[in-house]
């Protein structure tokens, strides 16, 4: 193996033993130093019975038990950002802002019901208490990073693709993807106009995301094994936009999604021959990247006759064979994209 090919595959890290005192300020300074991300809060899952658990956890630091590292990324002005030690930071960040009391302790029972404000002499041992932050340089690859947060996010509280892109590459792409991802018609994507449920894990970013890539790449040139490498390399790349790159982004999209709703109406992104009708990922991705990047006259004239094609599709047996086995792999995309197009194309010219 290569030296340089060995570098790409190695950490660049090093360690560092934080006191608590220390991490708390980091993470309340202006500006941040250390980020817990706010769109992972949500994800704090030790207040959801009570702070039982958020106690333990603090009346184990005060016995002194050794605790598992926490691992930072470093970005390009050397703050850092928490990817694995959330629940950990996210309980000593809200105990120390007296945000709970204790609770079911069974160690220090003297401290039952009391606020950090509250624990005298207890607060100094608390301060001082310190833990091993792994911090991942900012000269490692990206692809690395993300490798790193797939890895340590195994847990009941797992982050989805699309959160790590969204730790890893905060830019003004990013903050797009969630401006147009609340657009009802994407985040309530999927879901029947009476349910209660939402979309976590931020699917409607990634929805968004899923357009640009395969709107800018339509032969999938650079796609290569996988769907998730895929978005995952349109957004480093893209993590830079210029203003005037993001708003024309920001028109595209919007048009598009307008195109497509005008000329399918309640039949947008479902497969229209079927009884069962529900939006998915398969019609998104077709009718956005083909019918919603028409001129608009042109779609609107032939609305007709682009429906009555897309349903000729949906029921074509070469169709319903890229519905089988690996949806979402290179070869299927392009063979469902061509079928269409050749379609859409004919019923455009009028054959």
């Amino acid at each position: 193996m290569t030296e340089s090919i060995k570098n790409e595959k190695m950490l660049s890290l090093y360690p560092i033993d934080y006191p608590f005192e220390t991490l708390v300020s980091r993470i309340n300074s202006t500006p941040v130093k250390l980020k817990l991300d706010p769109d992972f809060q949500r994800k704090y899952k030790w207040d959801k019975d009570g702070w039982a658990r958020s106690s333990k956890f603090i009346e184990s630091c005060l016995m002194r038990i050794p605790l598992p590292s926490c691992y930072f990324a470093e970005d390009e002005d050397g703050k850092h950002m928490v990817i694995d030690g959330l629940q950990r930071l996210t309980t000593i960040n809200r105990f120390f802002n007296d945000e709970f009391a204790l609770e079911g302790l069974t160690n220090f029972k003297e401290l039952e019901g009391k606020r950090f404000s509250e624990l005298g002499s207890f607060q100094t041992d608390l301060e001082t208490t310190t833990i091993r932050c792994i911090v991942l340089r900012k000269d490692n690859p990206k692809s690395l990073i993300r490798e790193i947060f797939s890895r340590l996010n195994q847990g009941a509280v797992s982050l989805t693709d699309q959160e790590i892109r969204h730790a890893i590459y905060p830019s003004k792409l990013d903050s797009l993807l969630a401006e147009l991802g609340a657009k009802v018609e994407i985040a309530r994507f999927g879901l029947g106009s009476q349910s209660e449920s939402s979309r976590d894990g931020l699917e409607p970013e990634e929805q968004v995301l899923r357009y640009f890539a395969f709107s800018d790449d339509p032969n999938l040139e650079k796609f290569g094994s996988t769907l998730k490498m895929f978005l995952d390399n349109y957004m480093e790349e893209n993590s830079n936009l210029s203003d005037d790159a993001i708003n024309e982004h920001r028109a595209r999209f919007t048009q598009a999604l307008n195109i497509c709703n005008e000329v399918f109406g309640e039949h947008v992104f479902v497969n229209p021959t079927v009884d069962r009708k529900r939006k998915g990922l398969v019609h998104y991705d077709l009718m956005m990247t083909t019918v919603g990047e028409l001129a608009p006259d042109e779609a609107r004239d032939n609305a007709e006759k682009i429906r009555t094609a897309y349903a000729q599709l949906c029921s074509s047996d070469e169709f319903q064979k890229t519905l089988s086995g690996g949806l979402q792999n290179k070869s299927s995309i392009l063979r469902r994209r061509a079928q269409w197009v050749a379609l859409l194309q004919d019923t455009l010219n009028g054959v």
